[in-house]
């Protein structure tokens, strides 16, 4: 099988996998732009996240092996520089965003200890002293 084939197979590839990733990004900004914070505290946030890391693992791995592939046909450097800037940019995205859910999630687990420790203290029941009321006639 020639260079060029197994790059254009490589490429493609890496384009499926991009648009799974794409699709993936946008669910989670989404989520992580809901006003609501106790609502991003569904377990389908975390399966998409964790998802979502596989594919920018996947991604990277498939860079690297058209990277080198690139290398070995002596690619110019305007090109090889266009691919990397493309990895980077998916890398970049995928940090980005995995910050932005956990900032999220986070905020979602203050926003219901918070409601939590209201909920305990509006329940704690107070004695109040009992009075004694002396009689002034016999």
């Amino acid at each position: 099988m020639s260079m060029q084939l197994t790059v254009d197979i490589l490429k493609k590839k890496w384009k499926v996998m991009r648009a799974a990733f794409a699709r993936l990004c946008n669910t989670l900004e989404e989520v992580a732009l809901r006003e609501r914070p106790d609502e991003k505290g569904d377990p389908r946030i975390l399966a998409d996240l964790e998802l979502l890391r596989e594919k920018a693992d996947d991604l990277t791995k498939l860079d690297d092996e058209i990277m080198d592939l690139l290398l070995r046909a002596d690619t110019r450097e305007d090109e090889l520089d266009k691919e990397m800037q493309g990895a980077d940019e998916y890398a970049h995205k995928y940090k980005r965003l995995n910050l932005q859910v956990q900032r999220c999630l986070n905020a979602a687990i203050k926003t219901e200890d918070c409601d939590n420790s209201m909920l305990t203290v509006t329940k704690k029941k107070f004695k109040l002293p009992t009075l004694e009321l002396k009689k002034k006639w016999g």
